[in-house]
């Protein structure tokens, strides 16, 4: 029962993200090089991303809901932010592999 009703709320988080992508968000994937209080650095082929952490950002890994604190320097992910200025803040870090 409670595996069914995650999988209700991934779902419902991934149709979120495709209707965020719609709203004008970004994606980049890569590994975090930097984890300090609310801020992630991921790093790709080309350059770094500092992305904010608020309560909102949904962290993803399989089927299963996590938590900033299970983001780990190594970890390869994919995230799907807002660009506001200068701030870029999460929606979803999805956990590609872990280190």
């Amino acid at each position: 029962m409670k595996k069914s009703i995650s999988l209700i709320v991934l779902l419902l988080v991934l149709e979120g993200t495709a209707l965020a992508q719609l709203m004008n968000a970004k994606s980049r994937a890569g590994s975090i090089t930097a984890h300090k209080g609310d801020t992630i650095t991921i790093k790709d082929d080309h350059r770094e991303l500092v992305i904010t952490l608020t309560e909102e950002t949904h962290v993803i890994m399989g089927s299963d809901f996590k938590t900033a604190g299970d983001l780990q320097i190594g970890d390869r992910v994919k995230a799907v932010y807002r660009e506001k200025g200068n701030q870029k803040t999460a929606l979803v870090i999805t956990i590609l592999s872990k280190k």
